[in-house]
């Protein structure tokens, strides 16, 4: 559950420029969606929780909100993960203040003593309130580790 809901609060980095239908200067949805992942890669304690919190509404601010310290800790500052890249691949408009991101995140995790690259594909849900964009929901598409200096047996 841990892993899933961090994969899910990791899947909200963006790196590409906000789509030209969407206002400039940081407050467009794919600028926010970034702006969330790369605080979540620069966690250094319980006390980011809140920082993280103001990037979310609705159901994935509720599951924050629910997370003992540990579960915290357990997902952002016991593992060691180091930003790779993010890539948008479509950014769909279902109304005026919700749209929906799709992109795929790729880090390097080196948590269980393996160097293991790891990519997720992901959907965002962002929300428009009182002009700012929240992450409202996020879905796991896909996943795939690809672990370094692994041999397999045929």
């Amino acid at each position: 559950m841990v892993r899933i809901f961090l994969a899910v609060l990791l899947g909200f980095s963006v790196l590409s420029s906000g789509c030209s239908s969407q206002r400039k200067g940081g407050n467009d949805p794919k600028s926010r969606l970034q702006d969330y992942i790369s605080q979540s890669f620069a966690i250094t304690g319980t006390q980011d929780r809140e920082a993280l919190s103001r990037f979310l509404i609705g159901p994935a601010k509720t599951r924050l909100a629910a997370w003992s310290d540990e579960q915290f800790r357990s997902a952002f500052l016991e593992n060691k993960r180091q930003f790779v890249k993010l890539v948008f691949s479509e950014v769909r408009n279902l109304s005026p203040k919700e749209v929906n991101i799709t992109y795929e995140l790729t880090y390097l995790d080196q948590s269980k003593g393996h160097d293991a690259k790891v990519t997720h594909k992901k959907m965002a849900q962002l929300t428009q309130d009182r002009d700012q964009w929240y992450i409202a929901e996020v879905r796991n598409m896909k996943e795939l580790i690809e672990y370094k200096n692994e041999m397999a047996l045929p």
